[in-house]
């Protein structure tokens, strides 16, 4: 096992600032609307940075870097998940003129989420596409609604 001092020392080898790494991990915020069951999916709202960094780490992307906008109201991010509570997406929406609007909507590694492609192919032989909008589209939609809904009261 590797001493405390020993990792400060490497985190001061490599630039590393263990101080301000703390402080990221200290931000809270409130959601204004509670986790709750929508069809078929959990929404979970993330309200920390150690929860933010907990989605981005299982969900292998970036939402953690997300954690200053949300303390300071601008954003709220939720965690998507089947009933069985595993996480299947993350939803980022933001807060601009308009009110709250999904802002992006990934699944793991930043896989698409929103739109599924369907492809076919004609009697003729000539192959052909379409992208449509998936239930993650419209749950997502839902939930900016709420967040206006409650921005509005």
């Amino acid at each position: 096992m590797i001493s405390e001092q020993t990792v400060n020392e490497l985190n001061q080898l490599f630039g590393l600032d263990q101080a301000a790494h703390l402080r990221k991990l200290r931000y809270r915020w409130a959601s204004p609307i509670p986790a709750q069951e929508m069809g078929d999916f959990f929404v979970v709202p993330l309200t920390s940075s150690k929860e933010l960094a907990s989605e981005g780490w299982h969900m292998q992307h970036c939402v953690a870097s997300y954690d200053a906008r949300c303390a300071n109201g601008m954003y709220q991010v939720f965690s998507i998940r089947d009933l069985l509570g595993n996480r299947i997406a993350t939803l980022g929406t933001t807060y601009g003129a308009r009110g709250w609007m999904v802002d992006q909507c990934l699944g793991i590694s930043n896989a698409e989420v929103l739109l599924n492609s369907v492809e076919w192919i004609h009697g003729n032989g000539k192959h052909d596409s379409m992208d449509e909008f998936t239930d993650l589209h419209y749950l997502a939609q839902d939930v900016a609604r709420q967040l206006n809904t409650f921005t509005e009261t």
